[in-house]
């Protein structure tokens, strides 16, 4: 997601004006989850501790959020292990990074009539190659899991979307002590046992947010409307200006397009199919088109900027004309000594 995680951590880009995580767990909240353990590394990072300050208990967003360090990331296998050990309900396990409409009350429902030990949430695609692929059964047991294979040797296109459902005992399979990730043992282990492992495959909106223009994508598709956000007011035309932006008379505004709070378009500007993040200036006369701009950028008068990311600060001068580019942030040489320092 760099240049555009130089500043903001992944789980806080915005989504239609709030961060990704707000999305995620709001829509977990929507359907009666009320308690949430964030999966983390390294507690005293710059990430780690804007992400304790977004979401503190959890209060603000109605559910009880806590937090769990990893010194040495164990991978999803030892997470899971390290925080769920000693529970005894069913859990529900999500990826921090996909956006979904998915009916996760469903998804339990079917986990439960069909007394699964496992529920792994399926997404048809055209290329399943970079992605753990399942061998479905017509009554939806998953026969097979096989993680990432070659596209001809892929058994389906339906892939792991990211929301899994356990039932307790399987934690004592995992170790939280050593790297290991469910997607390469425990999947396929359970699998080739014939354990009750099913796929729900149901029609939904989902998006793995792993790539700048990924989070372009799907900022564009919820201001169209083509999945609800259950964090801000439905968007119509498609085109989300948050309250606190200034669009002056004779700007162009053109769906879909995403404007951040306190960004100003000049009269004479046109933005389209782009996303603004906070705080940024675009000129009189300068055209944004297909791009993403992150906090504080400023566009000058007459400048072009087409399917590019320009990453916080940074500062497009006057008449330049910047085409599928990637500019890091205005600070990026302090930025990259403060990573280092940790």
């Amino acid at each position: 997601m760099r240049p555009l995680t130089w500043r903001t951590p992944k789980a806080l880009v915005p989504v239609l004006g709030v961060p990704l995580l707000d999305q995620l767990l709001l829509h977990l909240r929507r359907h009666g989850i009320e308690r949430a353990t964030l999966a983390m590394t390294q507690r005293n990072t710059h990430s780690a501790e804007a992400i304790r300050e977004a979401y503190e208990d959890g209060a603000r967003l109605g559910m009880a959020v806590d937090y769990a360090y990893e010194d040495t990331p164990l991978g999803s296998g030892g997470a899971i292990a390290g925080i769920a050990g000693g529970w005894d309900e069913t859990f529900v396990v999500v990826n921090g990074d996909v956006i979904t409409d998915l009916d996760v009350t469903a998804m339990v429902e079917h986990h439960r009539a069909r007394q699964a030990v496992l529920s792994i949430s399926l997404h048809e695609v055209e290329d399943p190659s970079p992605f753990g692929v399942v061998d479905l059964a017509e009554d939806g047991r998953i026969r097979r899991f096989v993680e990432k294979p070659p596209r001809a040797e892929a058994p389906s296109r339906l892939i792991n979307a990211g929301t899994w459902i356990f039932e307790p005992h399987l934690v004592g399979m995992l170790d939280a002590q050593a790297f290991n990730r469910v997607e390469d043992t425990l999947f396929p282990t359970l699998c080739a046992q014939g354990e009750a492992v099913f796929g729900f495959h149901r029609p939904a909106y989902w998006s793995d947010v792993g790539t700048p223009e990924a989070l372009r994508r799907v900022n564009l598709d919820m201001a169209r409307g083509l999945v609800a956000s259950p964090a801000t007011p439905p968007v119509t035309g498609g085109v989300y200006v948050d309250p606190t932006a200034s669009i002056e008379d004779g700007a162009h505004i053109e769906a879909p397009a995403v404007i951040g709070a306190g960004s100003r378009v000049a009269a004479g500007a046109r933005v389209c199919a782009s996303v603004l993040w906070a705080g940024v200036h675009i000129e009189e006369g300068a055209i944004i088109e297909d791009s993403v701009l992150a906090s504080g950028v400023h566009v000058g008068a007459g400048a072009t900027v087409r399917a590019s990311v320009v990453a916080h600060g940074a500062i497009v001068d006057a008449g330049a004309s910047l085409d599928g580019v990637s500019v890091e942030p205005a600070d990026v040489a302090a930025i990259a000594e403060e990573a280092r320092l940790g």
